[in-house]
């Protein structure tokens, strides 16, 4: 998009061209995406009072991008009070040809910017899930460009180092501030227009209240621990809110069950919460079941222990398990395929941008023709809006083509990895580890008769039925029984026995479960480059 100072250039010379008067030029700098703008607002008072005949402007989605200004300038039209709104591409009147045109323009800017919208908050999500900060890093912090993640500050990480110290051995923040501006010389970040300056009181505050400085990134997406390195302590953080006075600011929630929230009951369909108990002798245990708070409706279901519960978790675990043999495998497979699907994206996008360009063309020359009068309404109305949907259609594909591909890949190899770690990790791994590994397996989760039924996301099923089918066909290439039975197998030296051990691991080489194996990571990368929807699979990070 041209600069406004260019834009008002173009529309000079085009006001000349046409021969026509433009007494005044408005500008404004503040995005049309919102309604509330005040020149715009000037404008429309002028042009209800009768002192405007028409508007030039350099396109109509620099007008309006929200659905109230778009329909105000079509109702101003509509209703006489301007005659005309001319753009370089073509002019809007009062006619029903052309006012369709404007709303279907606006249409289009208007889904330009929710895509756009939703692109960000995309781009944001996958940002806090690798550990970093969208956005400026607050002071101490510098964002880093070329790996696009969040280093110290050279200048200023040692002094708001200081300053918590300061806090922590009881130095009043005015006292604080004073000693950082005047003494150390702290001033705030330089940029384009702004920057340069001392530190004041809302600004120190604003750091001590930042949990960003102990590693976590609090945003209204949640919290997520940062991949940056931590300033301060955790036990720092608290200890300088309880001498702040803030005691009741809660702390992020620690769940004393792993999996409180995640399931609901198979018969009534109220949540399960669990419990803890001691008996008589000091043992502790935990028990699962349903919060039975539909009055309307009586619940049979009794509890489960812990240990029952997070057996059925790992034989679920089981059934999808890759072996380390078949992870490297899939991988490699993987990594392969992936340089002939940048090969075959890289042709995509050329011909997608050439029939981009040569659609941007046929409008300006669709323009073209309509103002030398070579093409009657009906048309030009007709070809436009087939070339604006064309258009619009080629936009969204170069859009989405590159992020769609590599999100894929990044997903089919995060389950593959997952697959073959999940069940170690749910094994020995603490609390909230637990819990990740059983939120990414799916979001139906059943509990009925001591039975957890587990509605798995469909990567998952075709990992569930592939491996039991690649079990199946290992199976079918053992050797015979040799008549070893248990009492022989156990009168075997050591070296025997070592070799019988090994023995999963060689016929996991064999090439016809390659083959197989290969089938399966096709299925669940076909999967995910298909799907339009947002999968949460942990990587290493989340669940580390």
């Amino acid at each position: 998009m041209l600069s406004i100072e260019s834009q008002i250039t173009e529309l000079k010379e085009l006001t000349k061209k046409l021969k026509l008067e433009a007494p005044e030029f408005l500008t404004e700098s503040r995005s049309a995406k919102y309604p509330g703008r005040p020149v715009f607002n000037e404008m429309m008072k002028m042009v209800y009072a009768g002192q405007v005949k028409g508007i030039i402007c350099w396109k109509l989605d620099r007008l309006a991008r929200n659905p109230l200004d778009g329909s105000a300038l079509v109702w101003a039209l509509d209703q006489g009070k301007i005659a005309e709104i001319i753009t370089p591409s073509g002019t809007f009147q009062n006619n029903s040809n052309d006012k369709f045109l404007m709303q279907l323009e606006f249409g289009m800017a208007k889904k330009y910017v929710d895509d756009l919208s939703d692109n960000v908050k995309r781009g944001n999500r996958t940002k806090l899930e690798k550990g970093w900060l969208p956005g400026l890093p607050p002071l101490g912090y510098l964002n880093e460009p070329k790996e696009r993640t969040i280093v110290k500050d050279p200048d200023r990480f040692v002094l708001v180092r200081k300053m918590w110290d300061l806090l922590l051995q009881g130095v009043r923040p005015s006292k604080i501030l004073k000693i950082a501006n005047d003494e150390w010389g702290l001033r705030t970040r330089v940029f384009n227009k702004m920057g340069g300056n001392p530190l004041y009181a809302s600004g120190l505050y604003k750091i001590y209240g930042d949990p960003f400085y102990y590693g976590l990134i609090d945003r209204k997406e949640g919290i997520f621990k940062g991949n940056h390195e931590p300033m301060i302590t955790e036990e720092e953080y608290w200890q300088a809110q309880e001498m702040l006075g803030r005691r009741g600011k809660p702390r992020p929630k620690r769940h004393g069950f792993a999996f409180t929230g995640l399931m609901r009951c198979g018969e009534c369909n109220c949540m399960i919460t669990a419990e803890e108990r001691y008996n008589r002798y000091g043992y502790h245990y935990v028990y699962y079941h349903c919060t039975k708070k539909k009055r309307d409706k009586i619940c049979h279901q009794r509890h489960i222990n812990l240990k029952d519960l997070e057996e059925q978790i790992l034989q679920y675990l089981w059934k999808i398990y890759v072996p380390e043999s078949f992870l490297r495998i899939a991988l490699d497979h993987l990594g392969q395929e992936a340089k002939h699907e940048k090969v075959d994206a890289l042709q995509v996008r050329n011909s997608l941008e050439k029939a981009l360009r040569e659609c941007q063309k046929r409008l300006e020359n669709l323009n073209q023709m309509r103002l030398k009068d070579l093409l009657d309404d009906t048309e030009y109305l007709q070809e436009k809006r087939r070339l604006l949907e064309e258009k619009m259609r080629v936009e969204e594909k170069v859009q989405h083509q590159d992020d769609h591909e590599e999100r894929g890949l990044e997903l089919t190899q995060r389950i593959f990895i997952f697959a073959n770690r999940a069940r170690d990790r749910f094994q020995n791994g603490p609390l909230d580890e637990k819990r990740t590994i059983l939120e990414a397996l799916g979001s139906n989760l059943l509990l009925k008769d001591k039975k957890l039924i587990i509605h798995a996301e469909k990567p998952f099923l075709i990992l569930e039925n592939g491996i039991g089918r690649l079990d199946d066909e290992i199976e079918r290439l053992e050797p015979p029984k040799d008549g070893i039975d248990k009492k022989e197998l156990d009168a075997l030296p050591s070296p025997s026995l070592l070799m019988c051990a090994q023995r999963e691991d060689v016929r996991t080489s064999r090439k016809h479960p390659s083959k197989a194996l290969l089938q399966i990571v096709n299925k669940v990368w076909g999967f995910f480059k298909e799907s339009e929807e947002y999968h949460h699979i942990p990587s290493f990070k989340d669940i580390e």
